[in-house]
């Protein structure tokens, strides 16, 4: 990879056919203990004693980095690449850290189906988004699940449906998430990875939470890039356009 251009050809190709890019080893040590550390200050809890982990807390909705441009969101890292993918035309957003303690006597099973976050509690159908770990990730360890190719699911049914783009579709009868699964047989796929490993999605990718049965939790730091029309022009974001990747750079 390059400075100026950071995804090969084929990572990109991969990302527009797949909706979804695993960077490996794409964050430094450094960071991935700096969050590492005020996680648990946040916490008030340590990893290596399970009778001060706060169980009751599974997401940090209000959490604010220290400081605040050490977010995942604006990791220098990824800032290119998202200028690669969008030509700039995407810009930081939010991105919780989420975490799955462990729940050892329940029994594992891939969840069935999942949702887009391009209508999870926010309108933004124009958006990229990153997922990573603070520790690596097994099997059953509470892993990100996503469906490749489920983007291309979500992009004919908004096509064919484009007055229900604004979420309305979630009001109709007998709607079910898995209508944006292109797999729902096979399911989707863990992220299992080590941490410092980044898996990029497209808004309409198909993805859900897991649960974790092994000894560790599972700490997941997640960020967002909206288009900056998305914000600017309301009426942006009720276009479905025949091309997915009409406001990309790609």
């Amino acid at each position: 990879m390059t400075s100026s251009t950071p995804l090969s050809e084929q990572q990109v190709q991969h990302f527009k056919t797949h909706g979804f890019l695993v960077l490996e080893n794409l964050l430094d040590e450094s960071s991935l203990n700096q969050w590492r550390q005020q996680i648990w200050r946040e916490l008030e809890a340590s990893l290596d004693q399970p009778d001060s982990w706060p169980r009751e807390r599974t997401g940090l909705d209000d959490y604010q980095y220290d400081p605040p441009e050490s977010a995942l969101v604006h990791h220098p890292a990824l800032t290119p690449i998202v200028q690669q993918l969008s030509g700039n035309a995407f810009v930081a957003s939010g991105g919780a850290p989420i975490i799955r303690w462990p729940e050892p006597e329940k029994s594992w099973q891939m969840p069935e189906s999942g949702h887009i976050d391009a209508y999870g509690g926010r309108w933004a159908p124009f958006m990229i988004g990153a997922t990573t770990y603070l520790y690596d990730v097994e099997p059953k360890g509470g892993a990100f699940i996503f469906w490749p190719d489920s983007h291309h699911a979500a992009h004919r049914y908004f096509r064919q449906n484009p007055e229900l783009v604004d979420g309305s579709f979630l009001k109709e009868e007998g709607f079910s998430w898995d209508v944006f699964c292109d797999n729902p047989k096979t399911g989707g796929q863990e992220f299992v990875a080590s941490a410092g490993d980044v898996v990029l999605w497209h808004s309409y990718l198909t993805h859900n939470g897991s649960i974790n049965v092994n000894d560790s939790p599972r700490l997941a730091l997640f960020a967002r890039w909206p288009h900056q029309h998305q914000r600017q022009v309301p009426e942006f974001r009720y276009e479905v356009p025949e091309d997915l990747w009409k406001y990309w750079a790609i």
